[in-house]
């Protein structure tokens, strides 16, 4: 008999993955998500990957080992196709994860030039059925990404940085939240919608084209990941009046280091705080917590001091 697909992929957030599993269900997918992400997850990455390996590769992979053994079959990840490592990222895992000793399994590294055409080996949908969720997806976290609004009576953070690490809660420590706790308003610049419109669609937010074409004189050429996208967001912010500037980014991520000197540069024309957090297997929440306390609270005394 053939086996039932039982497709599953990494968290990125709990409610963007929320709404990716929605849509494969759309499509008639039985899609069982991996356990929630958890210090036994790290530790399942960390354990079977290169120690310079940056930690959304740990994460993710720790992710599949969990949701093989609770029964996945099918595993789906995302593939850049760019010049960030990330576009390795599903052949090491596949290949660490057969090492494992799991070899009932197929993983599909989704990108912009395959997505249609694996959806439709999974799925068996015509491609207007294809091209109809993957506009219901876009709409929903649209839906989503919009919620983030900018504050008039409260300092507002700008969150700037790769990808996993900001839209991920259990990886950044759900920093939005503290934030928040602290009295300040969190305004994430990373958005999925954004990143489909960039790597899917070939789109660009409105009003961006002045911001990349800056940030583009700041390198030598292509850079990968998310680095103009983050030079980009932090002129935009800096314009829009953004009160302090939270870095994200994983430990030993390429594109990310690259870009640290730059940012402090901007910032310091600026005079626009800045904190860099750097996340890995290692990092304590209670230093982290404190940082970002500290951080808000000279933010609120300069505010204040500037208006007295």
């Amino acid at each position: 008999m053939k086996m039932e697909r039982i497709t599953s992929f990494p968290y990125i957030g709990r409610e963007y993955t929320g709404i990716i599993k929605k849509s494969l269900e759309n499509l008639g997918l039985n899609v069982m998500l991996p356990p929630k992400t958890t210090d036994k997850t790290i530790k399942i990455g960390v354990k079977n990957s290169s120690d310079m390996m940056c930690h959304p590769y740990k994460v993710t992979l720790g992710n599949f080992v969990e949701a093989l053994e609770n029964g996945a079959n099918t595993l789906l990840t995302y593939n850049s196709l760019g010049q960030c490592r990330l576009r390795h990222y599903h052949k090491i895992q596949e290949f660490t994860l057969k090492n494992l000793g799991y070899d009932n399994f197929e993983l599909y590294g989704i990108s912009r030039k395959n997505i249609f055409k694996t959806l439709k080996k999974l799925t068996n949908k015509s491609r207007f059925k294809l091209f109809l969720e993957f506009y219901n997806l876009y709409k929903n976290m649209k839906e989503k990404d919009e919620k983030r609004v900018w504050a008039k009576d409260k300092s507002n953070i700008g969150i700037i940085g790769e990808i996993f690490s900001c839209c991920d809660e259990i990886v950044n420590y759900g920093i939005e939240g503290k934030i928040k706790r602290y009295g300040a308003n969190p305004y994430n610049t990373v958005r999925l919608t954004d990143f489909i419109n960039r790597n899917f669609l070939g789109l660009h937010p409105a009003g961006e084209k002045k911001y990349r074409k800056k940030a583009r004189g700041y390198f030598n050429g292509k850079l990968g990941g998310h680095g103009v996208e983050n030079i980009s967001n932090l002129l935009k912010l800096i314009d829009k009046g953004v009160d302090g500037v939270i870095h994200i980014l994983p430990l030993s991520c390429m594109p990310e280091t690259t870009v640290e000197p730059i940012i402090d540069y901007i910032c310091r024309n600026s005079r626009t705080p800045s904190l860099r957090i750097t996340i890995d297997e290692n990092i304590s929440e209670a230093n982290l917590e404190t940082r970002l306390e500290t951080f808000i609270e000279l933010i609120k005394i300069k505010k204040w001091k500037k208006h007295t």
